[in-house]
């Protein structure tokens, strides 16, 4: 007979499973996905915490995360079950890691972003007060972000990056610049750059055009086509010398800030209005309609040379953080720069 083992006067009963337990929550669902998250990011270099308290967590973002979900190139996963997670999701895995504030460690409201191919500092708020504050101080453009780059500059060096910029302050040792032009997002969002010869019209690039005589400010409304006036300052930090054996011109480390968050900003000034394309960024430096710079190949690792090295909130006020007034969060240089570029963090550590 079927059930033989079955002891005398027993009876078997199936089962029944809660609907709790047929439907995890959020956080668990994250919590059990993280492990194939982490799995499939092997070859990513996993963030360096800068800072970290009751009200942010800082991180040092290396090239190839993305940093909230949706951001970056790549096919359009509307589609795809909202119980996805994204690999290279920047925000998902801090949350896996739980970096993050609340009871479950997993609050975290991103307060800016970088372009997946590129590094450098984030911010992440871990409760509501921080993510307010950090927000208005972005709005009220109280907050100074510095990005270092390294840009490739033409036959003339900087020449024609100096001859398209106006100079704002030749005091100090390395004078400084500003660079101008309309900018206009060809909407997307997701997709690669244009095609060779383009003026960064690409889907999801921005397009650029000069900046009028004596025209210093514009909002993007339908009266100027939807173009935006975008600023940035710059200044020479440091020349890259090749080795002997390479035939490559010299690059060259340029400090940028900006106090605006206009889509490929920095990016899309250089190579267009500056001729002084990032290295290693196709989708604004294959430009060959362009005088000055030119890059002709990635980087090895895809990622664009573009990094965040410190973002200032001189207004924000949190409790125990008032170092906030006269210090920035600082990120180290990517590691992978001395191998690309022959420069190292301990090299830049007296430049600002």
């Amino acid at each position: 007979r079927q059930g033989g083992n079955r002891s005398k006067g027993q009876t078997q009963r199936p089962q029944r499973r809660s609907p709790q337990a047929q439907q995890p929550h959020p956080t668990q669902q994250v919590r059990r996905n993280s492990s194939k998250t982490s799995s499939n990011n092997n070859k990513l270099e996993k963030p360096e915490i800068i800072f970290s308290n009751n009200h942010v967590l800082v991180v040092n973002k290396p090239a190839g995360w993305k940093s909230q979900p949706g951001d970056g190139g790549g096919q359009n996963n509307d589609n795809q079950s909202s119980s996805y997670v994204d690999p290279k999701c920047l925000l998902t895995y801090l949350q896996s890691q739980e970096l993050g504030g609340g009871s479950q460690k997993n609050f975290l409201s991103p307060t800016h972003r970088l372009d997946q191919p590129c590094t450098g500092v984030l911010i992440f708020a871990k409760n509501g007060k921080a993510a307010s504050r950090i927000q208005v101080a972005w709005a009220k453009r109280k907050v100074k972000k510095i990005y270092w780059v390294v840009v490739e500059g033409g036959d003339d060096g900087l020449d024609f990056l100096i001859s398209r910029s106006k100079l704002v302050n030749g005091s100090g040792k390395n004078p400084t610049y500003q660079l101008s032009g309309m900018l206009k997002s060809t909407g997307g969002g997701k997709g690669g750059g244009g095609p060779r010869g383009n003026k960064g019209g690409g889907r999801g690039s921005v397009i650029c055009k000069p900046l009028p005589p004596n025209q210093t400010s514009v909002n993007g409304d339908k009266s100027n086509g939807g173009f935006r006036v975008c600023h940035i300052e710059w200044e020479h930090l440091k020349t890259l010398t090749t080795s002997k054996q390479s035939t490559t011109a010299p690059r060259y480390l340029l400090s940028v800030s900006t106090d605006t968050g206009a889509k490929h900003q920095v990016r899309a000034l250089l190579a267009l209005a500056g001729g002084a394309p990032i290295a290693g960024d196709l989708r604004y430096g294959d430009n060959y309609s362009n005088r000055g710079g030119k890059v002709d190949a990635p980087l090895p690792d895809g990622s664009v040379a573009l990094h965040a090295r410190s973002v200032f909130l001189p207004t924000v006020s949190l409790g125990g953080m008032e170092f906030l007034l006269d210090k920035p969060f600082v990120g180290n240089l990517p590691g992978r720069w001395r191998e690309f570029f022959g420069v190292r963090e301990q090299d830049v550590k007296g430049l600002r």
